[in-house]
């Protein structure tokens, strides 16, 4: 009888010192879970300089591009709308703008690729 419980009390010690094992490998391994980052952080990371700009325009919002190569000679920095020159966003793609500007009876389209923008600013 005195043999079956010091097996039993030996097996019930495996078991434990294997349970605490198992515990302390599981802490270690455990996926933390990600604390959720704020809203802006969140949609600037998700966004692309077309989806940043096409949300500028939407909600009408002037925006000041600082062109590296001016897109008119000796105009390097342009905010927009601009209702001195007419100037507007006309097109917004994965990597370029356009802009439009009354030209006679029609408008003048000037296009350059994100690649010639320093910067752009604007109040979100």
């Amino acid at each position: 009888m005195m043999m079956k419980s010091k097996t039993t009390a030996a097996l019930i010690g495996v078991l434990l010192i294997l349970g605490i094992l198992v515990a302390a490998v599981s802490a270690q391994t455990e996926t933390p879970t990600p604390s959720p980052a704020p809203a802006r952080v969140r949609a600037a990371a998700a966004s692309t300089m077309a989806d940043l700009l096409n949300e500028a325009i939407i909600s009408e919002t002037h925006i000041t591009f600082d062109f590296i190569v001016p897109v008119v000679t000796g105009e390097r920095v342009w905010t927009l709308p601009d209702e001195g020159t007419g100037r507007i966003i006309s097109a917004v793609g994965a990597d370029y703008v356009c802009f439009s500007e009354p030209w006679n009876d029609g408008s003048r389209e000037r296009c350059t690729p994100f690649s010639n923008i320093s910067s752009i600013t604007f109040l979100k």
